[in-house]
């Protein structure tokens, strides 16, 4: 049960174009606390300036303003784990072009700092000789935007397992996607749009600063508003509160949609059951956790230490990426659970927020 409780019954509303919901399914609070977590103030709630510690000291202070418990006498449960970061430069320069961090280009979560101009050396197809070459001073340049299927993969088996480079420098044709990284790598990887490479380029010049923390230390935030009359069986709401934070001072990733949005509905909905007229039966138990982006460590450590016996959880419900509801209501273990998922059909009628339902089956584990 431990394993898979965090994703008892995972709710995510579809990524749509606006950050904001429906009037009628996102309350003007709801609204606003999204537009706080996501501004430059909380520094995309990552670990640049500790920015998830000033996002989870605004959740405490919000489930304090709603009146709700701490979970045996607090409502931190701090942890700790490796991370790497970026305080410092971003800079690449690729031919005479200098690139927008964030925009133009992305580095490795895993990046290491490196500084100095590099030969960018064109790998083309098919890769002849290429592992038996010494490139440890060179990057090497792989444009993927215009491989076929077969030269994609022979690519990709490339950048898994790199030869004896100093970096690699991939074009990609539509979308950049970061991350966090609990290593460092010795190798130096960037991934650049096709619309911002500069094509006759034949070096790269950076000054990228990295800072690996050994023992980070963070918290999940938790919440308890006791039932009225089965106060030792809980209905639990859950969301992740952090995000990627910054690839150095400039490029924020604010993380409105991921999971801005699922943090403000678990606040919202605190507020709303802690009135009188609202409160039910059971105990609902509001955590929102941190170190999701780094591989849903903050879940992990809450579930392997329970402040509360996990056995007194009735059900779970884990708001993420809630977009703005236009294309309906995803549930995954929708298939495991499936007189949950029924409730949830007869209740679609009811409600005007949701075009449709849909059931996803279960994440491997």
């Amino acid at each position: 049960m431990r394993k898979n409780l965090i994703q008892l019954f995972f709710i995510s509303f579809i990524f749509g174009s606006q950050i904001v919901a429906p009037s009628d399914c996102f309350s003007q609070y709801a609204k606003t606390t999204i537009e706080k977590l996501a501004s430059p103030k909380f520094d995309g709630r990552g670990y640049y300036k500790q920015g998830d510690l000033k996002a989870a000291k605004f959740i405490r202070r919000e489930f304090k303003k709603s009146g709700l418990s701490p979970v045996n006498g607090t409502m931190f449960q701090p942890f700790s784990f490796p991370v790497n970061t970026f305080p410092g430069a971003m800079n690449v320069t690729i031919g005479n072009k200098k690139l927008v961090a964030g925009k133009d280009y992305i580095v490795s979560p895993a990046c290491p700092t490196v500084k100095g101009t590099f030969p960018l050396l064109k790998l083309t197809w098919p890769l002849i000789d290429f592992k038996q070459n010494d490139y440890s001073t060179s990057f090497i340049l792989v444009d993927k935007a215009g491989l076929d299927s077969v030269a994609a993969a022979a690519f990709d088996s490339v950048l898994r397992n790199p030869p004896m480079v100093k970096g690699m420098v991939v074009v990609e044709a539509k979308k950049l996607t970061w991350s966090v990284s609990q290593k460092v790598n010795d190798q130096v990887f960037i991934r650049v749009l096709q619309d911002s490479f500069p094509s006759n380029a034949t070096n790269i010049k950076l000054d990228i600063e990295n800072k690996f923390i050994s023992n980070y230390a963070t918290q999940n935030v938790m919440a308890l508003l006791p039932g009225t009359t089965n106060s030792d069986s809980f209905l639990v709401f859950t969301a992740h509160y952090d995000h990627l934070g910054r690839m150095g001072k400039d490029a924020l990733f604010a993380g409105a949609n991921d999971n801005a949005s699922g943090t403000a509905m678990i606040l919202d909905l605190a507020k709303y059951y802690s009135k009188p007229e609202n409160r039910p039966a059971k105990s609902l138990l509001f955590i929102a956790f941190a170190g999701e982006e780094a591989g849903l460590v903050g879940s992990k450590f809450y579930t392997e230490n329970p402040p509360l016996p996990l056995k007194t959880i009735r059900f779970l419900i884990n708001l993420d990426l809630m977009g703005n509801g236009e294309e309906g209501l995803m549930v995954v273990n929708g298939e495991v659970f499936e007189d949950e998922f029924k409730i949830l059909e007869k209740l679609m009628p009811i409600s005007n927020c949701f075009k449709r339902l849909e059931k996803r089956k279960s994440p491997k584990q």
